[in-house]
């Protein structure tokens, strides 16, 4: 029988460990908060520097780990003195590469150019949009969309030098959402925790398709990143057929993230020396992943 003295200390280290368990991990995913909005996203991103991210195709759906590197992209998000946020991305890859394991493959090489901006106005909303789709082995551009905001309608304009690319496509936009193209990643989702659900745009050039994506923070998990074990969440794009993942560190920094694209399992993937350090765990009150 442990004297008062023992049972009195392993009350006290009991009822510690329970509040930070507590603090630690369950009251974060309990917490009432805002799904994040193009501003909130904007805000997070470092404007110190750009983004740099691998673009990588898994040929082998059960040898997930097992990728060939297909082209690069550069993300950028600038806070403006006017108070404007102004995001970007800058896509180069291999369109004959990416297509190598698919029933088009082709031993030609085609390099692919995919420059966006996207232009968020200080109360959060979504202005305007430019896309350009090019290729050195064009003269002309091939897709070029462009998007305006008229009241609370978003107005999309495709336009290209064949029939097909050239669509019209308004819809109704709701306040602070998120719209990005299928190729321009997001460098960060703030604020995330376990049930959070919302939902955002997604615009594909290729396809002519303008989405209606349905996103939801399905779970906390561990991916292999940089070699390292480190802890996420493991967010659900839900877009029927298709459903894509996206994991996100608790700072809310993104490590990676499936593109849905024709035949082809496509995943960007966050160079490790274009991540910040997570913050430490005096900083945020969490355990660093």
């Amino acid at each position: 029988m442990p004297s008062r003295l023992i049972s009195l200390m392993i009350l006290v280290y009991w009822s510690v460990a329970a509040f930070c368990l507590l603090t630690w991990d369950v009251l974060p995913e309990l917490a009432l908060s805002y799904p994040p909005d193009l501003r909130a996203i904007a805000f997070a991103g470092d404007a110190t520097k750009p983004v740099r991210w691998s673009i990588q195709v898994i040929d082998d759906p059960r040898a997930p780990d097992a990728r060939r590197t297909v082209g690069e992209a550069v993300t950028s998000s600038t806070h403006q003195a006017d108070g404007w946020y102004e995001m970007t991305s800058r896509v180069e890859f291999d369109a004959g590469g990416l297509r190598r394991a698919t029933p088009f493959s082709t031993r030609e090489s085609l390099q692919v150019q995919i420059e966006s901006r996207y232009r968020v106005d200080p109360s959060g909303n979504l202005q305007n949009l430019d896309l350009r789709v090019t290729s050195g082995e064009f003269a002309d551009e091939l897709v070029h969309v462009i998007g305006q905001l008229k009241g609370k309608r978003m107005e999309i304009i495709s336009q290209g030098p064949l029939p097909f690319l050239n669509h019209r496509f308004p819809f109704e936009y709701e306040p602070r959402s998120v719209v990005q193209d299928v190729l321009g990643p997001l460098d960060r989702l703030p604020g995330l925790h376990v049930g959070q659900r919302w939902e955002s745009r997604v615009i594909n050039p290729f396809t002519r398709q303008y989405d209606l994506v349905r996103v939801e923070v399905a779970r906390r998990t561990v991916i292999h990143w940089d070699g390292n074990p480190v802890s996420t969440f493991e967010v659900v794009q839900h877009l029927a057929p298709l459903s894509m993942r996206t994991w996100v560190r608790p700072d809310g920094v993104i490590l990676r993230q499936e593109v849905p694209f024709p035949f082809v399992r496509l995943i960007l993937e966050r160079r490790a020396e274009e991540s910040p350090e997570p913050p430490p765990a005096s900083a945020t009150g969490r355990r660093a992943p």
